[in-house]
């Protein structure tokens, strides 16, 4: 019976980091003199790449993890749906309902 109890604990000891483990971030935190001299362009980037790298992380530790590649390729899909708002909005559209 305590075997048991101690495997299981050992178990859950070792798999709880594994679980928790998380993707290094692809943002670099800019000082405000570093900000300000950004063109218009590279602030939109920077701005687009920053809310991508937070939803990611937010829907990563909902979801309790996603492969390296998986992460990625779900940060690609985030950056594609913002380019697409973007022209949304350039061109005076209405965007549809979410499902």
């Amino acid at each position: 019976m305590h075997k048991k109890i101690v495997l299981a604990m050992v178990l859950v000891l070792m798999l709880t980091p594994l679980a928790m483990a998380e993707y290094p971030s692809d943002v670099t935190i800019l000082e405000r003199p570093s900000i300000v001299k950004l063109s218009d362009d590279q602030i939109i980037d920077v701005y687009e790449g920053t809310l991508v790298e937070i939803e990611a992380i937010r829907t990563f530790h909902a979801t309790s993890g996603f492969s390296p590649k998986e992460y990625k390729d779900f940060k690609g899909l985030l950056i594609f749906r913002y380019h697409l708002l973007d022209e949304i909005q350039k061109r005076n559209l209405t965007v549809p309902p979410q499902f």
